[in-house]
């Protein structure tokens, strides 16, 4: 019998590859050579497939990579590390694929409600925590006391996409680590060396 995971594993590779429109049932089912009435046991629908993809796949790798920055001593340190994380990990998959959920915000935002909003759920969840970091960096006097924590969170959260987008428009490791490196050169211009 065919397991939950692995139609939940090649809905999210194909979801990299084609975008939700470009992948079907058919194409999940040809990939894990089976059978519509294996899928249709554990889901509904192509749709259904997805959120299961979101909920249980991509939001608990955010959840895992962003969440505890805050807890860090140097939380500006850590947003660095985990910046310099993905690049040594993911790189080649970023600059080939994109960022799944950038990738799902751009095609679903206008098209599908409920979709958008288990994608939208990820993006509040990401730009929560980085801002709860720069509100504990703040507290902590390791930032500039004037900086308006929503503002940088909500800069960071854009400028990690826009690297990641221009990497991928690129098909560039390189574009993606030059654009990272800017952005822990400004993560490091917040500090407060008074």
């Amino acid at each position: 019998m065919l397991k939950r995971s692995e139609i939940l594993d090649v809905t999210y590779s194909l979801l990299l590859k084609n975008g939700y429109d470009g992948t079907s049932i058919q194409n999940i089912i040809d990939k894990i050579n089976a059978t519509k009435g294996c899928l249709y046991y554990h889901f509904k629908s192509k749709k259904d497939i997805v959120i299961a993809v979101i909920q249980e796949m991509i939001k608990p790798s955010y959840i895992n990579t962003w969440g505890g920055i805050y807890k860090a001593k140097d939380q500006i340190g850590e947003l660095c590390l985990v910046i310099d994380n993905i690049y040594k990990h993911k790189a080649k998959e970023l600059a080939r694929t994109g960022c799944p959920v950038g990738n799902l915000v751009l095609e679903l935002s206008a098209k599908d409600k409920a979709l958008s909003k288990h994608v939208n759920e990820i993006m509040i969840l990401w730009q929560s925590s980085i801002e709860k970091a720069i509100e504990a960096a703040k507290s902590s006097g390791i930032i500039r006391q004037d900086l308006n924590v929503k503002n940088i969170s909500n800069f960071i959260v854009g400028s990690f996409e826009g690297c990641v987008m221009l990497s991928k428009y690129s098909h560039s490791e390189m574009v993606l680590e030059d654009c990272f490196a800017t952005l822990k050169d400004y993560l490091q211009s917040l500090r407060d060396n008074s």
